[in-house]
């Protein structure tokens, strides 16, 4: 049986890592043998399918990744990673043990979900060791995953790497968990999330204030923590149209998508969302939604200029265009544009396409690494 070894600074209990768990569930299921190396407490992934090695650190931020990188490279040096093993290693910690699984000829592919995304002192301590991570990759003629097509393109034009050596794994769905029920009888927008004031998300009560202005009788949702929460739910005070939650389980998170009619995508025309593949979007498409948010590559589907159900616009249109889209739309369109975009979903978005891609890599470097 393959062994894989994911060794990640990301938290299973964070709120972005829905990938990295879809992704582990998707490899175990096709038989591999999955060892996960975090910084979770010894006992926190119990109820997981697959091993789990906790390497707890204690150190401030800008020094975490460096911190983890060594102790994970103390744990390899323990323990026997045999010729018959691959490893995944998130860019943050990949530096600190690429030198190791070289001279011992074992394979590993480099995982990036996203370049650095922080702001300041912080984003100009991760980019050298960003750039370290794709350079090794170029040199040994190695592997790397990133998330969209504008990723890979960053990717290449910054380092230089051939497209054949840079594999896309999108953010996909769980189309059982995030499905079609019966929709609320107000229209009703949603967005979930990074409650984060640089995700655009303080543009949304405005946007609602407009389309009730203009008529049209709607609700907004905001689901998520962030630097922003508290004011969206001091604006939401006294609002009845205004509904907002702090971050909550996907099963209780799905209920309420599967209710509304659009979901929202705000995040500015920046090259941390230019370069992403948001869960939300392939959420929103499962549960039947139709999606409105700002036109760039990180918001896009693959033939996107098709997609009825979907609306992308510059972002300094964002309130007017989108205000006259749904003025447009009936009931009649919102549940024919609905059951399209599920019908995209359950034949594109589907985590099983996601691990597809995945699995031919690891056995990919794992044939290779046998001739």
């Amino acid at each position: 049986m393959l062994r894989v070894f994911w060794f990640t600074g990301r938290s299973l209990s964070d709120l972005c890592s829905t990938t990295q768990t879809s992704l582990a569930l998707g490899l175990i299921e096709r038989g591999i043998d999955l060892t996960m190396i975090n910084p979770d407490e010894q006992g926190a992934h119990k109820l997981r399918p697959w091993s789990h090695v906790s390497v707890s650190i204690n150190a401030p931020p800008g020094f975490r990744s460096r911190a983890l990188g060594k102790k994970m490279l103390d744990w390899c040096k323990k323990n026997d990673l045999t010729r018959d093993s691959v490893c995944l290693l998130d860019w943050r910690i990949a530096n600190y043990l690429i030198k190791y699984l070289e001279q011992r000829n074992i394979p590993w592919i480099l995982i990036d979900r996203s370049p650095p995304a922080d702001s300041g002192l912080l984003s100009l301590l991760q980019w050298p060791s960003w750039r370290k991570s794709w350079r090794n990759v170029r040199k040994t003629d190695g592997r790397g995953c990133v998330v969209s097509l504008g990723h890979r393109q960053f990717v290449e034009d910054r380092m230089g790497i051939n497209t054949n050596s840079i594999s896309i794994l999108p953010a996909g769905v769980d189309l059982e968990l995030f499905h079609i029920s019966e929709k609320n009888q107000i229209l009703t927008l949603v967005y979930h999330g990074k409650v984060d004031r640089n995700r655009g998300v303080l543009a949304l009560p405005m946007f609602l204030q407009k389309l009730n202005n203009s008529g049209v009788k709607a609700r907004l949702i905001v689901i998520g923590n962030g630097d922003c929460f508290d004011q969206i739910n001091s604006i939401s005070t006294g609002n009845e149209n205004i509904e907002v939650h702090a971050s909550m389980l996907q099963s209780d998170l799905s209920k309420i998508l599967s209710k509304c009619h659009i979901g929202l995508l705000p995040m500015p025309d920046k090259r941390v969302w230019r370069l992403a593949s948001p869960l939300k979007r392939s959420e929103y498409a499962a549960s039947g939604l139709l999606i409105y948010g700002i036109d760039h590559n990180g918001h896009t589907f693959e033939k996107q200029d098709s997609l009825e159900w979907m609306r992308l616009v510059k972002q300094h249109d964002f309130h007017d265009e989108g205000r006259k889209w749904i003025q447009n739309l009936d009931s009649e369109d919102l549940l024919k544009l609905g059951l399209e975009a599920r019908l995209f979903a359950e034949e594109n978005l589907s985590w099983k396409h996601t691990v597809d891609v995945l699995e031919e890599v690891i056995h990919s470097c794992s044939i290779n690494n046998d001739e």
